[in-house]
């Protein structure tokens, strides 16, 4: 019986193992948490604290938002998920833009 190669394997056992590409679907995924990234600092436990409460939510949003566009950036390089990626940076793109936005507004009408 001979053995049968699978279409990973092109090169024999010491070939560069080829994985599937989902960079687009992570892009996408922390873009969906970045929205709800209120209710998701709620399950930490720090966040019973003021700064948890107040400051942690905002940062969760910026930070998230950034994963994904580094995500959605990665997803640009292969073709096969070119089109999601797109969508997963130009998404996180806006929630950045606007976060920054709203940051801004803050400490404009905050007083001096």
């Amino acid at each position: 019986m001979e053995p049968r190669q699978l279409s990973r394997y092109t090169e024999g056992e010491y070939g560069a193992l080829v994985l599937p590409d989902a960079w687009h679907v992570a892009s996408l995924a922390c873009f969906a948490a970045a929205l709800g990234a209120r209710f998701l600092v709620r399950l930490l436990p720090i966040g019973n604290a003021y700064f948890g409460r107040v400051f942690l939510p905002g940062f969760a949003v910026f930070a998230l938002a950034g994963l994904g566009l580094l995500f959605g950036l990665l997803g640009l390089r292969t073709p096969h998920g070119r089109g999601m990626a797109k969508l997963g940076v130009l998404l996180n793109v806006i929630v950045l833009v606007l976060g920054g936005l709203a940051v801004a507004a803050f400490f404009y009408i905050l007083p001096k």
